[in-house]
């Protein structure tokens, strides 16, 4: 067995938060660690203070709890040194010696940092990807009896690389934790992919609009949200005193309020509250912690625009501000954050009040 640290995929730019995040999350657990990562980079290394703790944090951390971290996997402290001309050899000797320890791999993913200057690694990977797999499916890896585990390729250049494996139930859903979405050209702005990727990750029967259900959207111009949720088949009431795009107007399931968001009151209450209002965090999760608290709605998607500095810091205050709120009130909730691939200097937080039995696990409050 070999001594492993954890990677974690993160927004370029973010890669303290993720750091900061991982370290307080992982002394929660009794352990110490600390944490690398370079400016820009798109990824931080987590190095535990023992080396026997790699595997066993990667099953610890509540990875849906995580809000800067796109993907987790562990890897092997020693990187493998790649041959231009013959970078699939060492890869496949690294990938089957950890299944000797592991387990038989499930699948294998290659990926790479998401920023600037891992963005060219992409052609690379995919031009290795079909031969290192069809390379180790003759080597029985993956094979028919995997137990889950996911063996995992982290190019860091062209000639290094690391290996590790992830846990499907505990990790990403996609590789790098970035999800393939395409925006329809009909759309009426990009930020309708934010939404989009919220509903995904946080798929589940409670956060699944149908149609014939209800919505109010704070702050909907141009529309991006509200078309999302029209094309569900759900009725809109779209609030902001800037317009909206001739064709979501036109729709039968919209309803144009004029108004201020933070004043508006829904009569009924709706089954959904969308909020991409650009304001202070701690205001926007105030308010989104009021509507739930006074069950105006029953679930919530909504985005934080964080500051230039302490965003991480400012994240755990929102997140406080709205569990003390909705605890006074006493109402039964599911609260998480994170910062989507769509996102940018933002999280997005979904709040779900809906069925406790039919909602998602119990969140880390």
């Amino acid at each position: 067995m070999v001594a492993l640290q954890l990677l974690a995929f993160c927004r370029a730019g973010f890669e303290q938060e993720c750091r900061l995040e991982l370290e307080a999350v992982i002394a929660e657990t009794g352990r110490a660690a600390a944490g690398a990562g370079a400016a820009g980079s798109g990824y931080v290394t987590i190095q535990p203070e023992h080396s026997g703790d790699g595997g066993i944090l990667l099953e610890k951390i509540s990875f849906r709890h995580l809000v800067f971290t796109r993907h987790l996997v562990a890897v092997a402290a020693e990187e493998v040194a790649l041959t231009p001309g013959d970078r699939i050899e060492g890869l496949r000797d690294r990938l089957k010696a950890m299944t000797q320890w592991i387990g038989p791999f499930s699948d294998v993913w290659l990926g790479w940092p998401d920023a600037e200057a891992g963005r060219v690694l992409a052609p690379l990977c995919h031009s290795l990807d079909g031969r290192l797999g069809a390379l180790l499916r003759e080597e029985g890896i993956p094979g028919p009896e995997g137990g889950g585990v996911r063996g995992e390729v982290v190019f860091l250049s062209g000639t290094r690389a690391m290996t590790g494996y992830s846990l499907p139930y505990n990790s990403s859903r996609w590789p790098m934790g970035l999800p393939r979405l395409r925006l329809p050209p009909e759309s009426p702005s990009r930020s309708a992919l934010k939404l989009e990727e919220a509903l995904v990750t946080f798929a589940n029967e409670a956060m699944t609009p149908r149609a014939g259900q209800t919505a109010v959207d704070l702050g909907a111009a141009p529309g991006g949200w509200t078309w999302s949720m029209v094309r569900r088949g759900i009725k809109v009431t779209a609030v902001d005193r800037g317009a909206l795009a001739a064709p979501v107007l036109a729709s039968p399931l919209v309803r144009h309020v004029r108004e201020d968001g933070f004043r508006f009151q829904p009569h009924p209450p709706a089954d959904w509250l969308l909020c991409d209002i650009v304001d202070q965090p701690r205001r926007v999760a105030d308010l989104i912690a009021r509507w739930g608290g006074r069950g105006w709605c029953r679930g919530a998607v909504f985005n934080l625009k964080l500051p230039m500095k302490k965003r991480w810091e400012e994240v755990q205050l929102c997140r406080e501000r709205m569990v003390a709120t909705l605890r006074q009130a006493g109402i039964p909730f599911h609260l998480y954050l994170r910062q989507l691939y769509h996102d940018r200097e933002e999280v997005t937080g979904v709040l779900n009040m809906i069925n406790k039995k039919k909602g998602f696990p119990p969140s880390r409050e």
